[in-house]
Protein backbone atom coordinates (compact mmCIF):
# COMPACT_ATOMS: atom_id res chain seq x y z
CA UNK A 1 0.00 0.00 0.00
CA UNK A 2 3.11 2.25 1.03
CA UNK A 3 4.72 1.61 -2.34
CA UNK A 4 1.00 2.28 -4.24
CA UNK A 5 0.73 5.77 -2.87
CA UNK A 6 4.56 6.60 -3.19
CA UNK A 7 4.05 5.68 -6.77
CA UNK A 8 0.65 8.17 -7.08
CA UNK A 9 1.55 10.84 -4.85
CA UNK A 10 3.34 13.33 -7.13
CA UNK A 11 -0.27 12.52 -9.50
CA UNK A 12 -2.73 13.81 -6.26
CA UNK A 13 -2.92 16.93 -8.47
CA UNK A 14 -3.69 15.38 -11.58
CA UNK A 15 -6.63 13.81 -9.84
CA UNK A 16 -7.77 16.82 -8.48
CA UNK A 17 -8.17 18.37 -10.89
CA UNK A 18 -9.81 15.66 -13.17
CA UNK A 19 -12.26 15.20 -10.09
CA UNK A 20 -12.94 19.38 -10.67
CA UNK A 21 -12.89 19.16 -14.34
CA UNK A 22 -16.16 16.90 -14.03
CA UNK A 23 -18.02 18.65 -11.35
CA UNK A 24 -17.20 22.14 -12.79
CA UNK A 25 -17.76 21.34 -16.92
CA UNK A 26 -17.31 24.84 -18.28
CA UNK A 27 -15.85 23.48 -21.40
CA UNK A 28 -19.79 22.44 -22.31
CA UNK A 29 -19.78 26.01 -23.78
CA UNK A 30 -17.64 28.68 -25.59
CA UNK A 31 -14.51 29.18 -23.03
CA UNK A 32 -14.28 32.29 -24.65
CA UNK A 33 -11.13 34.41 -25.57
CA UNK A 34 -10.05 33.06 -28.89
CA UNK A 35 -12.15 30.10 -28.94
CA UNK A 36 -14.12 31.97 -32.08
CA UNK A 37 -11.09 32.37 -33.95
CA UNK A 38 -10.05 28.48 -33.70
CA UNK A 39 -12.97 27.79 -34.21
CA UNK A 40 -12.99 29.20 -37.48
CA UNK A 41 -9.68 27.48 -38.69
CA UNK A 42 -10.64 24.31 -37.82
CA UNK A 43 -13.97 24.60 -39.54
CA UNK A 44 -11.86 26.11 -42.87
CA UNK A 45 -9.89 22.81 -42.54
CA UNK A 46 -13.11 20.57 -42.34
CA UNK A 47 -14.88 22.36 -45.07
CA UNK A 48 -11.75 22.10 -47.79
CA UNK A 49 -8.77 21.03 -46.07
CA UNK A 50 -6.08 21.45 -48.81
CA UNK A 51 -7.11 25.02 -48.81
CA UNK A 52 -7.99 25.89 -45.08
CA UNK A 53 -4.44 24.12 -43.36
CA UNK A 54 -2.55 27.03 -45.35
CA UNK A 55 -5.00 29.92 -45.51
CA UNK A 56 -7.49 31.74 -43.13
CA UNK A 57 -10.29 32.10 -45.66
CA UNK A 58 -13.88 32.02 -43.79
CA UNK A 59 -13.46 35.71 -42.80
CA UNK A 60 -12.01 38.72 -44.62
CA UNK A 61 -13.39 36.95 -47.30
CA UNK A 62 -12.62 37.48 -50.32
CA UNK A 63 -8.59 38.03 -49.52
CA UNK A 64 -8.97 36.58 -46.39
CA UNK A 65 -5.25 35.79 -44.38
CA UNK A 66 -2.52 34.30 -43.71
CA UNK A 67 -2.10 31.62 -41.05
CA UNK A 68 -0.85 32.77 -37.48
CA UNK A 69 -0.17 29.92 -36.22
CA UNK A 70 1.05 26.38 -37.79
CA UNK A 71 -2.28 24.20 -38.61
CA UNK A 72 -1.51 20.89 -36.29
CA UNK A 73 -3.42 22.48 -33.64
CA UNK A 74 -6.76 23.04 -35.99
CA UNK A 75 -6.29 20.00 -37.69
CA UNK A 76 -6.58 17.58 -34.54
CA UNK A 77 -9.66 20.23 -33.61
CA UNK A 78 -11.11 19.52 -36.95
CA UNK A 79 -10.97 15.80 -36.94
CA UNK A 80 -12.33 15.63 -33.59
CA UNK A 81 -14.95 18.23 -34.77
CA UNK A 82 -15.85 15.57 -37.37
CA UNK A 83 -16.40 12.49 -35.54
CA UNK A 84 -18.18 13.71 -32.41
CA UNK A 85 -19.44 17.41 -33.13
CA UNK A 86 -18.12 20.54 -32.01
CA UNK A 87 -19.34 20.42 -28.05
CA UNK A 88 -16.87 16.74 -27.87
CA UNK A 89 -14.27 18.74 -29.98
CA UNK A 90 -14.27 21.54 -27.87
CA UNK A 91 -14.50 19.80 -24.26
CA UNK A 92 -11.72 17.42 -25.31
CA UNK A 93 -9.25 20.34 -26.09
CA UNK A 94 -10.01 22.28 -23.12
CA UNK A 95 -9.70 19.15 -21.04
CA UNK A 96 -6.59 17.24 -22.39
CA UNK A 97 -4.15 20.40 -22.26
CA UNK A 98 -4.97 20.72 -18.54
CA UNK A 99 -4.90 17.29 -17.79
CA UNK A 100 -1.40 16.71 -19.80
CA UNK A 101 -0.16 20.40 -18.40
CA UNK A 102 -0.64 18.75 -14.79
CA UNK A 103 0.69 15.38 -15.89
CA UNK A 104 4.00 16.52 -17.17
CA UNK A 105 4.63 19.09 -14.83
CA UNK A 106 4.55 15.95 -12.13
CA UNK A 107 5.86 13.60 -14.40
CA UNK A 108 9.12 15.34 -15.27
CA UNK A 109 9.90 16.53 -11.61
CA UNK A 110 9.22 13.53 -10.44
CA UNK A 111 11.69 11.79 -12.63
CA UNK A 112 14.08 14.48 -12.51
CA UNK A 113 14.01 15.73 -9.00
CA UNK A 114 11.66 13.02 -6.74
CA UNK A 115 7.82 12.88 -5.46
CA UNK A 116 7.91 16.44 -3.65
CA UNK A 117 8.92 17.69 -6.34
CA UNK A 118 6.71 16.08 -8.40
CA UNK A 119 4.05 16.73 -6.17
CA UNK A 120 4.37 20.99 -6.18
CA UNK A 121 5.10 20.87 -9.69
CA UNK A 122 1.78 19.55 -11.25
CA UNK A 123 0.12 22.08 -8.21
CA UNK A 124 2.28 25.05 -9.45
CA UNK A 125 1.56 23.93 -13.43
CA UNK A 126 -1.91 25.27 -12.25
CA UNK A 127 -1.15 28.73 -10.73
CA UNK A 128 -0.17 30.28 -14.46
CA UNK A 129 0.37 34.35 -14.00
CA UNK A 130 -2.95 34.31 -16.92
CA UNK A 131 -4.95 31.59 -16.48
CA UNK A 132 -6.73 31.93 -19.96
CA UNK A 133 -4.23 30.36 -21.69
CA UNK A 134 -4.70 27.22 -20.00
CA UNK A 135 -8.49 27.03 -19.87
CA UNK A 136 -9.42 28.32 -23.49
CA UNK A 137 -8.45 25.54 -26.16
CA UNK A 138 -5.41 27.72 -27.95
CA UNK A 139 -2.16 25.96 -29.57
CA UNK A 140 0.09 28.42 -27.21
CA UNK A 141 -0.75 25.84 -24.43
CA UNK A 142 0.98 22.99 -25.92
CA UNK A 143 4.38 24.87 -26.58
CA UNK A 144 5.65 25.11 -23.03
CA UNK A 145 5.00 20.93 -23.34
CA UNK A 146 6.75 20.36 -26.15
CA UNK A 147 9.93 22.43 -25.34
CA UNK A 148 9.11 21.21 -21.81
CA UNK A 149 9.55 17.53 -23.24
CA UNK A 150 11.86 18.23 -25.95
CA UNK A 151 14.28 19.28 -22.68
CA UNK A 152 13.49 16.28 -21.25
CA UNK A 153 14.05 13.76 -23.63
CA UNK A 154 17.00 15.38 -25.50
CA UNK A 155 19.47 13.47 -23.20
CA UNK A 156 17.52 9.96 -22.96
CA UNK A 157 15.79 9.69 -26.38
CA UNK A 158 16.70 11.20 -29.84
CA UNK A 159 13.76 9.93 -31.46
CA UNK A 160 10.99 11.46 -29.25
CA UNK A 161 13.08 14.60 -28.77
CA UNK A 162 12.65 14.95 -32.70
CA UNK A 163 8.94 14.50 -32.37
CA UNK A 164 8.31 16.39 -29.82
CA UNK A 165 10.43 19.37 -31.58
CA UNK A 166 8.42 18.90 -34.54
CA UNK A 167 5.28 18.75 -33.33
CA UNK A 168 5.95 22.17 -31.59
CA UNK A 169 7.10 23.97 -35.31
CA UNK A 170 3.36 22.85 -36.59
CA UNK A 171 1.85 23.66 -33.43
CA UNK A 172 2.49 27.66 -32.73
CA UNK A 173 4.57 30.38 -34.53
CA UNK A 174 6.49 31.33 -31.58
CA UNK A 175 8.51 27.67 -31.59
CA UNK A 176 10.50 28.82 -34.52
CA UNK A 177 12.52 31.24 -32.25
CA UNK A 178 13.35 28.39 -29.95
CA UNK A 179 13.37 24.47 -31.38
CA UNK A 180 16.74 24.27 -33.32
CA UNK A 181 18.42 26.46 -30.65
CA UNK A 182 18.09 23.88 -28.24
CA UNK A 183 19.63 21.64 -29.95
CA UNK A 184 22.26 23.79 -30.74
CA UNK A 185 22.58 24.73 -27.11
CA UNK A 186 23.09 21.33 -26.07
CA UNK A 187 25.62 20.07 -28.23
CA UNK A 188 25.93 21.32 -31.94
CA UNK A 189 28.97 18.72 -32.35
CA UNK A 190 26.78 15.50 -31.21
CA UNK A 191 25.95 14.10 -34.55
CA UNK A 192 22.54 13.15 -33.51
CA UNK A 193 21.48 16.46 -32.48
CA UNK A 194 22.85 17.86 -36.05
CA UNK A 195 20.90 14.74 -37.82
CA UNK A 196 17.55 16.43 -35.61
CA UNK A 197 18.66 19.87 -36.93
CA UNK A 198 18.76 19.03 -40.50
CA UNK A 199 15.63 17.32 -40.41
CA UNK A 200 13.75 20.35 -38.49
CA UNK A 201 15.28 22.70 -40.69
CA UNK A 202 13.33 22.48 -43.92
CA UNK A 203 10.03 22.98 -41.65
CA UNK A 204 11.70 26.07 -40.30
CA UNK A 205 12.47 27.56 -43.49
CA UNK A 206 8.89 26.93 -44.53
CA UNK A 207 6.92 28.48 -42.02
CA UNK A 208 9.68 31.25 -41.55
CA UNK A 209 9.69 31.83 -45.40
CA UNK A 210 5.94 32.10 -45.11
CA UNK A 211 5.67 34.65 -42.23
CA UNK A 212 7.80 36.72 -43.98
CA UNK A 213 6.32 36.26 -47.04
CA UNK A 214 3.03 37.36 -45.82
CA UNK A 215 4.60 40.20 -43.42
CA UNK A 216 3.27 43.18 -45.11
CA UNK A 217 -0.70 41.43 -44.79
CA UNK A 218 -0.70 41.01 -41.07
CA UNK A 219 -0.86 43.97 -39.10
CA UNK A 220 1.21 43.50 -35.99
CA UNK A 221 1.61 46.50 -34.66
CA UNK A 222 6.00 46.37 -35.73
CA UNK A 223 8.82 45.15 -34.29
CA UNK A 224 8.61 46.92 -30.21
CA UNK A 225 4.96 46.77 -30.30
CA UNK A 226 4.12 45.26 -27.36
CA UNK A 227 7.27 47.19 -25.33
CA UNK A 228 5.31 50.40 -25.89
CA UNK A 229 2.11 49.06 -25.24
CA UNK A 230 2.33 46.67 -22.40
CA UNK A 231 -0.71 45.64 -20.51
CA UNK A 232 -2.39 42.90 -18.91
CA UNK A 233 -4.67 41.07 -20.83
CA UNK A 234 -6.91 41.07 -17.44
CA UNK A 235 -6.86 43.86 -14.89
CA UNK A 236 -3.76 43.83 -12.88
CA UNK A 237 -5.22 42.55 -9.46
CA UNK A 238 -3.84 40.69 -6.65
CA UNK A 239 -4.87 37.13 -7.41
CA UNK A 240 -2.87 37.79 -11.22
CA UNK A 241 0.28 39.24 -8.71
CA UNK A 242 0.55 36.48 -6.10
CA UNK A 243 0.63 33.50 -8.85
CA UNK A 244 3.52 36.01 -10.78
CA UNK A 245 5.30 36.07 -8.34
CA UNK A 246 4.94 32.89 -6.55
CA UNK A 247 5.93 30.52 -9.53
CA UNK A 248 8.15 32.66 -10.43
CA UNK A 249 10.63 33.37 -7.65
CA UNK A 250 10.62 29.89 -7.14
CA UNK A 251 11.37 28.96 -9.95
CA UNK A 252 14.18 31.32 -10.97
CA UNK A 253 15.39 29.65 -7.41
CA UNK A 254 14.76 26.54 -9.06
CA UNK A 255 16.87 27.61 -12.55
CA UNK A 256 20.14 28.36 -10.03
CA UNK A 257 19.90 25.36 -8.63
CA UNK A 258 19.87 23.22 -11.20
CA UNK A 259 22.77 25.50 -13.04
CA UNK A 260 25.18 24.19 -9.99
CA UNK A 261 23.60 20.31 -10.13
CA UNK A 262 23.16 19.99 -14.01
CA UNK A 263 24.82 22.65 -16.51
CA UNK A 264 23.76 21.30 -19.71
CA UNK A 265 20.20 21.14 -18.49
CA UNK A 266 21.02 24.65 -17.12
CA UNK A 267 21.56 25.85 -20.70
CA UNK A 268 18.80 24.03 -22.18
CA UNK A 269 15.82 25.83 -19.72
CA UNK A 270 17.79 29.03 -19.96
CA UNK A 271 18.24 29.61 -23.51
CA UNK A 272 13.98 28.33 -23.73
CA UNK A 273 12.88 30.80 -21.37
CA UNK A 274 15.10 33.65 -22.48
CA UNK A 275 14.43 33.58 -26.28
CA UNK A 276 10.64 32.78 -25.73
CA UNK A 277 10.49 35.73 -23.48
CA UNK A 278 12.64 37.71 -25.63
CA UNK A 279 10.00 36.66 -28.42
CA UNK A 280 7.19 37.77 -26.20
CA UNK A 281 7.99 40.60 -26.49
CA UNK A 282 7.37 41.77 -29.66
CA UNK A 283 4.05 40.56 -30.00
CA UNK A 284 0.52 38.91 -28.52
CA UNK A 285 -0.63 42.58 -29.18
CA UNK A 286 1.10 44.09 -26.39
CA UNK A 287 -0.06 41.42 -23.98
CA UNK A 288 3.15 40.24 -21.82
CA UNK A 289 1.67 37.54 -19.33
CA UNK A 290 1.18 35.97 -22.67
CA UNK A 291 4.43 35.48 -23.14
CA UNK A 292 5.64 34.73 -19.27
CA UNK A 293 2.48 31.86 -19.88
CA UNK A 294 4.80 30.35 -22.21
CA UNK A 295 7.15 30.05 -19.43
CA UNK A 296 5.18 28.86 -16.48
CA UNK A 297 5.64 25.40 -17.20
CA UNK A 298 9.67 24.87 -16.55
CA UNK A 299 9.57 27.64 -13.84
CA UNK A 300 6.49 25.31 -12.06
CA UNK A 301 9.36 22.11 -12.45
CA UNK A 302 12.06 23.86 -11.53
CA UNK A 303 10.21 25.57 -8.15
CA UNK A 304 9.58 21.44 -7.56
CA UNK A 305 12.97 21.33 -7.18
CA UNK A 306 13.49 24.37 -5.20
CA UNK A 307 11.22 22.93 -2.50
CA UNK A 308 12.84 19.54 -2.45
CA UNK A 309 15.87 21.12 -1.99
CA UNK A 310 14.84 23.68 1.21
CA UNK A 311 12.70 20.67 2.27
CA UNK A 312 15.58 18.05 2.33
CA UNK A 313 18.20 21.22 3.84
CA UNK A 314 15.57 21.92 6.70
CA UNK A 315 15.00 18.23 7.18
CA UNK A 316 18.88 17.50 7.61
CA UNK A 317 20.37 20.53 9.22
CA UNK A 318 16.96 20.74 12.01
CA UNK A 319 14.69 18.61 12.41
CA UNK A 320 10.89 17.51 11.22
CA UNK A 321 8.94 20.36 12.68
CA UNK A 322 10.67 23.03 10.59
CA UNK A 323 10.70 20.88 7.30
CA UNK A 324 6.91 20.36 7.97
CA UNK A 325 6.08 23.92 8.73
CA UNK A 326 7.91 24.79 5.31
CA UNK A 327 6.22 21.84 3.24
CA UNK A 328 2.98 22.88 4.89
CA UNK A 329 3.23 26.38 4.07
CA UNK A 330 4.37 25.67 0.52
CA UNK A 331 1.12 23.46 0.17
CA UNK A 332 -1.24 26.51 1.40
CA UNK A 333 0.24 28.80 -1.08
CA UNK A 334 0.21 26.23 -3.64
CA UNK A 335 -3.72 25.05 -2.90
CA UNK A 336 -4.87 28.69 -3.22
CA UNK A 337 -3.06 29.60 -6.11
CA UNK A 338 -4.55 26.59 -7.66
CA UNK A 339 -7.67 27.81 -6.00
CA UNK A 340 -7.60 31.13 -7.94
CA UNK A 341 -7.14 29.26 -11.69
CA UNK A 342 -10.02 27.00 -10.37
CA UNK A 343 -12.52 30.27 -10.11
CA UNK A 344 -11.92 31.13 -13.63
CA UNK A 345 -13.70 28.26 -14.66
CA UNK A 346 -16.51 29.96 -13.89
CA UNK A 347 -16.50 31.47 -17.40
CA UNK A 348 -20.55 30.53 -17.83
CA UNK A 349 -23.39 29.23 -15.56
CA UNK A 350 -23.82 26.21 -16.99
CA UNK A 351 -23.44 23.10 -15.72
CA UNK A 352 -23.86 19.07 -16.85
CA UNK A 353 -28.08 19.62 -16.49
CA UNK A 354 -27.52 21.98 -19.21
CA UNK A 355 -25.84 19.83 -21.98
CA UNK A 356 -29.13 19.57 -24.10
CA UNK A 357 -28.51 23.39 -24.95
CA UNK A 358 -27.02 24.05 -28.35
CA UNK A 359 -23.47 24.91 -27.79
CA UNK A 360 -24.25 27.94 -29.94
CA UNK A 361 -26.10 29.24 -26.54
CA UNK A 362 -27.81 32.55 -27.74
CA UNK A 363 -26.88 32.47 -31.45
CA UNK A 364 -28.68 29.09 -32.02
CA UNK A 365 -31.18 30.57 -33.69
CA UNK A 366 -29.47 32.88 -36.13
CA UNK A 367 -27.09 29.39 -37.28
CA UNK A 368 -30.42 28.08 -37.78
CA UNK A 369 -31.84 30.89 -39.95
CA UNK A 370 -28.39 31.17 -42.17
CA UNK A 371 -28.24 27.91 -42.91
CA UNK A 372 -32.15 27.74 -44.03
CA UNK A 373 -31.93 30.80 -45.99
CA UNK A 374 -28.52 30.98 -47.40
CA UNK A 375 -27.05 28.70 -50.11
CA UNK A 376 -23.89 26.80 -49.08
CA UNK A 377 -21.53 29.24 -50.72
CA UNK A 378 -22.94 32.49 -50.27
CA UNK A 379 -21.31 35.10 -48.70
CA UNK A 380 -22.49 37.22 -45.65
CA UNK A 381 -21.89 40.71 -43.82
CA UNK A 382 -21.94 40.94 -40.18
CA UNK A 383 -20.82 43.09 -38.06
CA UNK A 384 -16.99 42.42 -36.74
CA UNK A 385 -17.72 41.28 -33.48
CA UNK A 386 -20.12 38.55 -35.05
CA UNK A 387 -18.04 37.34 -38.04
CA UNK A 388 -15.93 34.82 -36.31
CA UNK A 389 -18.94 32.88 -35.05
CA UNK A 390 -21.11 33.43 -37.55
CA UNK A 391 -18.12 31.96 -39.81
CA UNK A 392 -17.99 28.58 -37.40
CA UNK A 393 -21.51 28.22 -36.72
CA UNK A 394 -22.05 28.17 -40.14
CA UNK A 395 -19.23 27.49 -42.42
CA UNK A 396 -20.52 30.87 -44.73
CA UNK A 397 -17.82 33.06 -45.95
CA UNK A 398 -17.82 36.73 -44.01
CA UNK A 399 -16.79 39.73 -46.09
CA UNK A 400 -15.71 41.34 -42.51
CA UNK A 401 -13.48 40.60 -39.42
CA UNK A 402 -12.97 41.33 -36.10
CA UNK A 403 -10.41 43.58 -36.91
CA UNK A 404 -10.63 46.24 -38.59
CA UNK A 405 -8.17 48.97 -39.74
CA UNK A 406 -4.74 48.94 -38.26
CA UNK A 407 -5.68 47.48 -35.49
CA UNK A 408 -3.12 44.88 -34.04
CA UNK A 409 -4.48 41.30 -35.85
CA UNK A 410 -6.37 42.75 -38.59
CA UNK A 411 -5.42 42.38 -42.53
CA UNK A 412 -3.95 44.86 -44.49
CA UNK A 413 -5.41 45.92 -47.45
CA UNK A 414 -8.71 44.10 -46.69
CA UNK A 415 -12.16 45.84 -47.60
CA UNK A 416 -15.27 45.01 -46.10
CA UNK A 417 -18.22 45.11 -48.65
CA UNK A 418 -21.94 44.58 -47.90
CA UNK A 419 -24.15 41.78 -49.43
CA UNK A 420 -27.51 40.76 -49.94
CA UNK A 421 -27.41 39.50 -46.12
CA UNK A 422 -26.13 41.72 -43.68
CA UNK A 423 -26.62 40.93 -39.89
CA UNK A 424 -26.51 43.36 -36.65
CA UNK A 425 -26.67 43.08 -33.30
CA UNK A 426 -28.97 45.40 -31.59
CA UNK A 427 -30.07 45.49 -28.18
CA UNK A 428 -29.91 41.31 -28.04
CA UNK A 429 -31.33 41.40 -31.56
CA UNK A 430 -30.49 39.81 -34.58
CA UNK A 431 -31.34 42.59 -37.58
CA UNK A 432 -30.87 41.11 -40.90
CA UNK A 433 -30.99 43.60 -43.95
CA UNK A 434 -30.42 42.91 -47.48
CA UNK A 435 -28.06 44.66 -50.21
CA UNK A 436 -30.48 48.04 -49.78
CA UNK A 437 -30.12 48.26 -46.04
CA UNK A 438 -34.07 47.21 -45.75
CA UNK A 439 -34.57 45.19 -42.77
CA UNK A 440 -35.47 41.59 -43.75
CA UNK A 441 -35.59 39.95 -40.73
CA UNK A 442 -35.30 40.31 -36.85
CA UNK A 443 -34.27 37.27 -34.55
CA UNK A 444 -34.05 37.17 -31.06
CA UNK A 445 -30.79 36.57 -29.39
CA UNK A 446 -31.83 33.93 -26.80
CA UNK A 447 -31.60 30.30 -25.98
Amino acid sequence: MKIFLKKFFPFIPLILVSIILILEPYYLFSAGGDTNFHLVRAREILENPTYGIFWNYLVYHPLGRPLWHPPLFHTVYAFLWSIGGIRFAHSFMCVFQILLTTFVASWVAKNEYGNISGFFAGFLALVPPLSAPLVVAIPGAYIPIMAVLTIYFIHKNKKIAFLTSLTALWMHMVSVFFIIPLFLVDDYTNKFNRLIIALLFPFFVFWATYWIYFKDRLVTGGLFYTINNLYWSTPLNLQGLYNLVLVFSLGIIGLYLIYKLDYRKFKLYSTYIILVTIVSFFGFGGDFLRGFQFVALPLAILAGLTIKTVYNYLFISYNHFFSNIFILIILLMSVIGFSIFVSEWSINEYGWESIDIPFEEKDYNLKIFIENKTLENEIIWAEPALTEKIAWMTGRKVSNGLYQGEVYGATKGFIPKHQNINIYLINQTFIINNANNYTLYKINQSI
